[in-house]
């Protein structure tokens, strides 16, 4: 489920500083998180989960919601590797748009219906290297 950060000026319905952007957090599961081409040091993939952080932007007309745009500003991925018969290894990585990865790095994909407004699915492609700026992320919305 996700979890709204301006929970004051969504809820009362204002306008932000920002316009009609407001920026939620929701976290993902095993089962929504794909890594495919991964390098031979997390071959072994035995668990992960993410916390992502968007924004999602509405633009209105005098009828309703004309159209909704989605933004991602922080994905957090935890994952761990089984190193049998050692101890698994705690992998943490952050992309960060402009900072750890390149904006066109992070693709954001929506469905044809963008309601319901959290992030479905995570697909994480390391092009077979353990550096962020080989990877190519995409984040599903809506259905």
């Amino acid at each position: 489920m996700s979890r709204i950060f301006d929970y004051n000026s969504f809820s009362s319905g204002k306008v932000g500083s920002d316009g009609n952007k407001f920026t939620f957090g929701c976290d993902l599961s095993y089962i929504d998180i794909d890594i495919i081409n991964r390098p031979e040091e997390y071959e072994e993939l035995s668990d992960a989960k993410c916390f992502i952080e968007y924004s999602v932007d509405f633009y209105f007309k005098k009828y309703g919601i004309d159209s909704i745009d989605f933004q991602i500003n922080n994905i957090e991925l935890n994952f761990e590797v089984d190193d049998y018969p050692n101890d698994t290894k705690e992998f943490d990585m952050d992309f960060i748009p402009g900072k750890t990865v390149d904006f066109n790095q992070i693709m954001v994909e929506v469905g044809d219906n963008p309601i319901p407004t959290y992030p479905r699915s995570l697909t994480v492609d390391m092009n077979k290297s353990t550096e962020l700026r080989n990877y190519r992320i995409s984040v599903g919305f809506g259905e």
